[in-house]
């Protein structure tokens, strides 16, 4: 839709704004008891409204605002893609199994799969059997019961009770299933209202089978629930993605997925109180130009986020009110903007090299010590994840190097394990693990980047288990070259200013040098003759001669000699 300035306003809310102090939201269950991080942004925003200052805000180019998503209709919408039209396991199961191949990307934005559905196999007596049991308990609401039974049948799978022909079995359908039960445990977990027990299994599913739907739709919920409201909006972007790549004709899911999307990310957006943010459309790769355009109309908006100023040079941000996955979806480009220079600076080096090392020790090649690792973690979890959570919400591909979140928090993984705190260490590497199993489905991978993934994966199932000190891991070894690199970088702009400071000092002392000269010898003074009575020139003089020509008394002689004075004495009075 064009605007009257030739801009493209944004159908859904392009500037968020928070309900009136006398409206009541819905009741949330999960806002009972909130969790700590949910209840100092609450704390921060009554603070923030009780100075008067306003609250970021979600703003497109055109700067237009409308009324933000409801409240119940996004409870609502979650509530029936989490949950759904709960039918029986074992037919879901293997529904789950007949489904078509995985699709990966290919060049020029094809899909390659098969064109029908394989024929599912026969599940196994016992897993049938104890799969039915579980539904039966589900469906009572006997949830934790239920929980019991789905981990008996994942039992029998880890004893090969899965197919009756494990033999022939697929690799591919045997994790299939096993997913399927993780999720069916997630769903039960999440009955119970334990988030944090059922983002481990839905973790596993996606890990296990990274395009089934309802476990990126069961991990979107309990980031809400636990307070992370950046990843809950990944998590439902990747599940659009996942509807649609999976060529599944259900468009009202498909819209009750955009819906669900859009208001977790107007929540995202509303709960940050240290930065604001500005979409602004663009076609293809961001442009000088464009930067600075949106980054001044960015200034304009919003003058109380202006100290540091930040635009992702790279763009590819979409927006769920925007998207259509079947043609080129329209792309935006992100500029966030700080109350605190401290809060961002750190993107502009985290962006823009191979291999930063913004969270290293001062001293290259030493570990932190004791006293720093503290601070160090707090650094990671307080200042620099939550920005690169918000970066990465709206932008599907974020690559595998530094920047895209995944380093950063495997470094915050080992920063837990060494303080003692395995129960966050272990989630944290089941997300990275679940984020790598996915990357192949978001963006084509050349064979460096399919390397480095193998690598990572490989490092992180062996973290998991214990199995690999810190020296051999893969994102240590990039630690180190992204020092070698800053060194280099430190060692250039030494030498540069160290060079400059040279020429400088030279050009002084050769100007000092002139002027001293000038002042030691001054220029000589020339002879004027007086003019011929007939007008005639006069000849050139020869050195050393009298331009009179009478006699042969020198020049010098002439010009330097007293003038004559008459000798006749004076009478004395």
């Amino acid at each position: 839709m064009e605007n009257p300035n030739g801009g493209h306003d944004l159908e859904r809310p392009a500037q968020i704004t928070g309900p009136g102090p006398g409206t009541r939201q819905a009741a949330d269950p999960s806002a009972v008891t909130p969790p700590p991080a949910l209840r100092s942004r609450r704390s921060s925003k009554s603070k923030r409204r009780d100075r008067g200052e306003t609250r970021p805000r979600l703003t497109s180019a055109t700067g237009i605002r409308t009324d933000r998503t409801d409240r119940k209709s996004l409870l609502d919408a979650e509530t029936k893609l989490v949950y759904g039209e709960e039918q029986d396991t074992a037919q879901q199961l293997r529904e789950s199994l007949a489904s078509p191949a995985s699709p990966l990307k290919c060049q020029g934005g094809e899909t390659v799969g098969p064109a029908s559905a394989p024929t599912p196999p026969e599940i196994d007596e016992w897993l049938r059997a104890a799969l039915q049991d579980a539904d039966a308990c589900y469906r009572r609401k006997k949830y934790a019961l239920a929980a019991v039974r789905f981990t008996a049948a994942l039992q029998l799978c880890s004893r090969g009770a899965v197919f009756g022909d494990l033999v022939s079995a697929d690799y591919e359908d045997v994790t299939k299933a096993v997913s399927f039960i993780e999720s069916r445990l997630a769903a039960c977990y999440l009955r119970m209202k334990k988030p944090t027990t059922a983002l481990q299994h839905s973790l596993r599913s996606i890990h296990l089978n990274p395009i089934h739907l309802r476990s990126h739709l069961q991990q979107a919920m309990v980031y809400r629930l636990l307070g992370k409201p950046c990843r809950a909006v990944r998590s439902a972007m990747i599940a659009d993605y996942v509807h649609w790549l999976c060529r599944d004709g259900e468009a009202h899911i498909s819209k009750l997925i955009k819906l669900y999307w859009q208001g977790l990310l107007e929540d995202a957006i509303t709960m940050e109180d240290d930065f604001s943010v500005l979409y602004t459309p663009c076609f293809g790769k961001p442009t000088r130009c464009l930067v600075l355009h949106a980054e001044e109309t960015f200034r304009t908006l919003h003058p109380a986020f202006t100290t540091y100023i930040f635009t992702d040079p790279h763009g590819g941000h979409v927006l769920p009110h925007s998207t259509d996955w079947s043609v080129s979806a329209q792309h935006y480009v992100l500029t966030l903007g700080f109350r605190r220079r401290q809060d961002g600076d750190f993107l502009d080096k985290l962006l823009h090299r191979k291999c930063p090392t913004f969270t290293g020790p001062h001293a290259p090649f030493v570990a932190p010590d004791c006293s720093s690792l503290p601070r160090m973690c707090e650094t990671l979890e307080r200042r620099i994840l939550p920005v690169l959570d918000f970066i990465s919400c709206t932008k599907l591909t974020v690559g595998l190097s530094a920047g895209s979140g995944l380093i950063e928090r495997l470094q915050y993984a080992d920063c837990l394990l060494q303080l003692g705190r395995s129960t966050l260490h272990t989630q944290e590497l089941q997300h990275v693990l679940a984020e790598l199993a996915l990357a192949p489905y978001l963006q084509e991978l050349s064979p460096t980047d399919t390397t480095q993934l193998q690598a990572l994966m490989a490092d992180t199932v062996d973290t998991l288990e214990d199995k690999r000190t810190d020296r051999g891991r893969v994102w240590n070894a990039m630690q180190t070259v992204g020092l070698i690199e800053d060194m280099i970088y430190k060692l250039e702009e030494t030498y540069l200013k160290t060079k400059a400071l040279k020429a400088t000092r030279k050009q002084k002392a050769s100007l000092r040098k002139s002027l001293k000269d000038a002042m030691v010898s001054p220029p000589k003074k020339r002879t004027t003759l007086p003019p011929s009575p007939h007008g005639a020139s006069h000849p050139d003089p020869q050195p050393g001669t009298n331009p009179g020509g009478q006699g042969s008394e020198p020049l010098s002689t002439v010009l330097l000699s007293p003038p004559l004075t008459s000798c006749t004495p004076q009478p004395q009075r």
